[in-house]
């Protein structure tokens, strides 16, 4: 019978034993599971504000990339409206001129460059003037240092072309020994024009003041 009662006693000390362990256990796992949770809180929180500072950082500079870009834009829009009227009061008033008025702004050009020319003998391709109108002018101006002549279409002086002005119309001059092309264009009258020119006919055009 004694010793029955000692197997008893061994026996419930081992399971308080067991069960204060198994509490310790517990008590440490729902420690490390607090932990655990509140590692996952704060780790969440970090992510969640690091994602909403790199929203806000991204939208600013969209919006600071908007706002920097539609001045530009405008200003573009600005400058090619400017454009566009001029070249269009251009074609306007080259359409209102004649035809020996047109051509006589090709002598003009001819006649600034007649230096260059001396010296030389050259044969002319004419586009958009009539030929007999054409050479008149040339033997005015060249002289004998102009030989012939032959009519043209406008893809020879395409190159030279002013985007937006209607009328290909020149004259090209090429020496007979090959050395020497000169072109005489309405087209190159137009770029002297707008180089020289540009802001004070878009001033006109604007009676006195560019809009903003």
């Amino acid at each position: 019978m004694e010793e029955l009662r000692s197997t008893e006693a061994l026996d419930n000390e081992i399971r308080n034993d067991a069960r204060k362990k198994a509490e310790k256990i517990l008590e440490k796992a729902e420690e490390t599971a607090r932990s655990l949770i509140e590692n996952v809180k704060q780790k969440v929180q970090e992510e969640e504000a690091l994602a909403r500072k790199n929203c806000d950082e991204r939208l600013a500079l969209y919006r600071k990339n908007k706002e920097a870009s539609l001045p530009l834009e405008k200003q573009r829009y600005l400058v090619l409206n400017i454009h566009n009227a001029v070249i269009d009061a251009m074609n306007e008033y080259f359409d209102a001129l004649k035809e020996t008025e047109r051509l006589d702004i090709i002598r003009i050009l001819v006649e600034r460059s007649k230096n260059l020319l001396t010296g030389k003998t050259f044969t002319a391709l004419i586009v958009g003037f009539k030929k007999v109108s054409a050479d008149r002018m040339l033997k005015k101006v060249l002289g004998k240092s102009f030989a012939s002549s032959s009519l043209s279409d406008a893809r020879i002086i395409a190159d030279d072309a002013v985007k937006g002005f209607n009328r290909r119309e020149g004259v090209v001059l090429q020496s007979e020994d090959g050395t020497m092309v000169c072109r005489f264009t309405l087209d190159e009258k137009i770029k002297e024009i707008l180089d020289e020119y540009s802001r004070e006919l878009a001033e006109t055009l604007f009676c006195g003041r560019l809009p903003e």
